[in-house]
């Protein structure tokens, strides 16, 4: 009976479940303004991609009466492309109670209520021994090689995704971590694809940033508050909302199902060895 009620338990998705089509988080917008490069491999497909992020925003947020704006943008849904008339929708659940001064902003749109991303890209790297060595590696380097500061501590601003290691600076919050991770990975040879930011909230209340990194036994959590590789469903977060596909602005919110896992990681700054796993 009991191996029969083992089978019966619902199992978490290998992959971060995505629900409603959302706008991404507007630091990462503005990054992508500034540093286009590091945001696809088009740079003025990229630019305008951050034009169009930027006016869905101003429509969302328009003190204006709420007259719902439209816009025509590529999504993917059910793996078919399409490019539905997309209605911005304000956010269902006020953010503000869950609001960090170092943490990207989540003030989203659900940009068509009836569409649903779908999380897995079509092809994923096969998780070798290789490709986890670089994961755990890549995580621990990054963790150690930066000091943890507020944007407002390091740039004076509220909301700055940057890549400090790059530009010669060893502090960041979340998001840079997030970001010099992706960096490090796609010189390592993991490919866009399998690289995705996600937005969480802590178990203490607080917006963070981390990556995902997709593999053929599901998606990662590389992240500054634990030197743990983690399976998403083991990471201590309310999952909030995700990149799809490794694409600069096509992200969703997380899916209903993507529940917070029970199971809590204590933190750790120091660099460590991984728990073992098998590829």
């Amino acid at each position: 009976m009991s191996a029969s009620a083992s089978l019966a338990a619902p199992q978490a998705p290998a992959f971060l479940p995505a629900g409603r089509i959302a706008l991404p988080p507007a630091g990462f917008v503005d990054f992508c303004g500034r540093q286009p490069q590091d945001c696809g491999s088009d740079a003025d497909q990229v630019l305008a991609g951050v034009r169009q992020a930027e006016a869905d925003r101003r429509a969302l947020l328009s003190p204006a009466p709420f007259q719902p704006a439209t816009a025509s943008v590529g999504v993917t849904t059910n793996a078919v492309a399409v490019t539905p008339a997309l209605t911005l929708l304000p956010v269902d659940e006020p953010l503000a109670a869950v609001v960090e001064a170092a943490a990207p902003p989540a003030d989203v749109a659900f940009i068509d209520p009836t569409t649903r991303a779908v999380a897995r890209a079509p092809a994923v790297p096969k998780l070798t021994p290789d490709l986890w060595g670089k994961l755990n590696r890549i995580n621990t380097r990054v963790n150690a090689a930066m000091r943890r500061e507020t944007d407002a501590q390091a740039w004076r601003r509220e909301d700055y995704w940057s890549t400090p290691l790059k530009d010669g600076q060893a502090v960041g919050d979340c998001e840079d971590f997030v970001l010099e991770k992706r960096r490090a990975l796609l010189e390592a040879g993991v490919p866009a694809s399998a690289l995705n930011i996600a937005v969480v909230t802590t178990t203490w209340g607080e917006t963070h940033a981390v990556l995902l990194v997709a593999t053929s036994k599901g998606e990662f959590v590389l992240d500054n508050l634990s030197s743990w590789v983690l399976p998403w469903r083991e990471a201590p977060y309310r999952w909030r909302q995700r990149q799809i596909g490794g694409d600069a602005f096509n992200w969703a919110m997380a899916a209903p199902e993507a529940l917070p896992a029970k199971r809590l990681q204590v933190a750790s700054f120091s660099p460590a060895e991984s728990r073992p796993i098998q590829p």
